[in-house]
């Protein structure tokens, strides 16, 4: 019986996976106004981040489209978990931004590494408040 007990409990613990809590909730982040300086925090809770490119290297786990808008994206500190994102910059045009934030979570003795991603968008509004 013993034996049993061990046997489940290590299966049990292999069959772990992490999973990122991505925060904000919801699809969108605050609207930006042209010409006024924007920044606002995308979180990715459950491990230390990752993200690879096909060749295997090391990327970053964000990008924003279209480019060209004044916004960028950055890690928000030196932390190697790279757990938060910063969307900044000063909007040049009125439009609307897509940020996509991809990648895993490193696994752990216990527990494979999980999968992430996560698409929002941000509506820059003329300085009338208009797109």
């Amino acid at each position: 019986m013993r034996i049993f007990f061990v046997i489940f409990i290590s299966f049990a613990v292999s069959a772990c996976t992490l999973h990122a809590d991505v925060t904000p909730d919801g699809n969108s982040l605050n609207d930006a106004i042209v010409g006024t300086s924007y920044a606002s925090e995308i979180n990715i809770n459950g491990g230390a981040v990752s993200a690879l490119d096909s060749s295997g290297k090391e990327k970053f786990v964000g990008e924003i489209t279209p480019s060209d808008t004044g916004l960028t994206l950055r890690y928000c500190n030196d932390s190697p978990a790279h757990n938060c994102v910063r969307v900044q910059g000063v909007p040049v045009k009125p439009g609307i931004v897509t940020v996509r934030v991809s990648g895993g979570l490193f696994g752990t003795n216990v527990a494979t590494g999980g999968e992430f991603d996560k698409t929002y968008t941000i509506k820059i509004k003329d300085s009338e408040g208009s797109f």
